[in-house]
């Protein structure tokens, strides 16, 4: 399970293991009040040159790990969420990709957010992208995915 958090990306780059992780109160999954350290785990993320460490916690009730990662990002994506969704709204607009970003990259963004477009709103809602990702993003879907 993740758990997206406040934190400093670069202060955890500086820190590394001994940055201060808040831990959660209680289990996401069972409401057990008792988390266990469980390690760290490596991540990925723009601007930064090497994997990043982030906290994992353990439940001992019910055995949910619970892994801490930054606010701001979608599940398994490296750039921010605002990022993302710059790039997409600039090409719609402008017809080109906007420095800064692999144009491999951004047509992967742009072909999941179609994809996502069709499986959960319909294909009248194509001209509409800019406005599909914000929805998609307040109904918990990770609107640029390319897995449904």
């Amino acid at each position: 399970m993740i758990l997206p958090v406040t934190v400093n990306l670069k202060e955890i780059e500086e820190k590394g293991r001994n940055y201060r992780w808040i831990r959660p109160e209680v289990c996401l999954r069972c409401r057990g009040s008792h988390l266990w350290g469980h390690g760290f785990v490596e991540a990925l993320f723009d601007g930064y040159d090497k994997a990043l460490i982030l906290r994992r916690y353990r439940c001992p009730v019910c055995g949910c790990v619970i892994k801490l990662k930054p606010k701001g990002y979608f599940r398994r994506f490296q750039a921010t969420i605002e990022s993302i969704r710059f790039h997409i709204v600039s090409r719609l607009k402008t017809g080109k990709w906007p420095q800064g970003c692999s144009s491999a990259r951004c047509r992967h963004w742009l072909r999941g957010l179609k994809r996502q477009t069709m499986a959960h709103l319909g294909i009248e809602w194509i001209r509409h992208l800019p406005q599909v990702f914000d929805r998609l993003t307040e109904m918990g879907k990770v609107p640029v995915s390319r897995s449904i």
